[in-house]
């Protein structure tokens, strides 16, 4: 359904979240631009250590707290470099409605369906995190680096597409890996928040990937939770 398709939008919109991001202190533009820099061939080393991998997803839709959808699939890459996706557990269809009652249930699914499509669309604008406008928000003087917790270090981008918005990347101090991505932003106006959390996991030889991604619109009480598991590496 429209739901459905918007969430694979998201999720192929934050692909690049299964890849490791190396960012170090200090903070000097042309320090930071070498490494990201430097994360574009580690990124790329990364992804096609994922390929030999198949996991499994869950993705599960709530309205208002109450999970409405949800949907377990065997994941793995096919030859064109695309994830194939064999479905495991099925969400049932839904209910039609009839009379009056059926067409506000419509009117308002295809209003939730208008603004994630909207949202995903503006999620797109932050991930991948583009180094051009990083460098925006670090010329003029508003990035900061701080502590996220014992062992983290947070790097943030206020004011990264939008007066108002926020990037934070936050990553593990010691080794520079990527830990999480946030991104606090809005629709038409700051009231219709649109959030977004990614949080990094990684497999046994340090292959990472995106183990958990909350996507939420938290006016219409919206999120889309997709949980990655049982990462196994594939017989060559």
């Amino acid at each position: 359904n429209g739901k459905e398709a918007a969430v694979k939008k998201l999720i192929l919109g934050i692909a690049f979240a299964a890849l490791p991001l190396f960012i170090g202190l200090p903070m000097e533009a042309q320090d930071l631009q070498q490494k990201l820099a430097a994360a574009k061939q580690s990124a790329a080393a990364n992804q096609k250590a994922l390929r030999l991998y198949a996991w499994m997803e869950k993705t599960e839709i709530s309205l208002k707290g109450e999970v409405k959808s949800t949907k377990v699939d065997s994941c793995k890459y096919g030859p064109d470099g695309k994830v194939q996706k064999t479905p495991i557990v099925e969400p049932p269809p839904p209910q039609k409605k009839r009379g009056l009652r059926g067409k506000v249930v419509a009117k308002k699914t295809g209003e939730m369906k208008e603004e994630m499509e909207a949202a995903v669309a503006l999620i797109q604008q932050y991930v991948p995190p583009s180094p051009d406008l990083m460098q925006v928000v670090m010329n003029a003087g508003t990035a900061s680096l701080g502590q996220a917790g014992p062992g983290f270090a947070a790097l943030k981008f206020p004011g990264y597409v939008k007066q108002g918005d926020a990037l934070t990347l936050t990553f593990e101090s010691a080794v520079k890996t990527l830990h999480q991505i946030e991104v606090n932003t809005y629709l038409d106006e700051p009231a219709n928040a649109v959030n977004l959390k990614v949080t990094m996991q990684a497999v046994p030889d340090g292959t990472s990937y995106p183990g958990l991604i909350v996507f939420s619109l938290p006016k219409s009480h919206i999120e889309v939770k997709v949980t990655k598991s049982n990462y196994q590496k594939l017989a060559q």
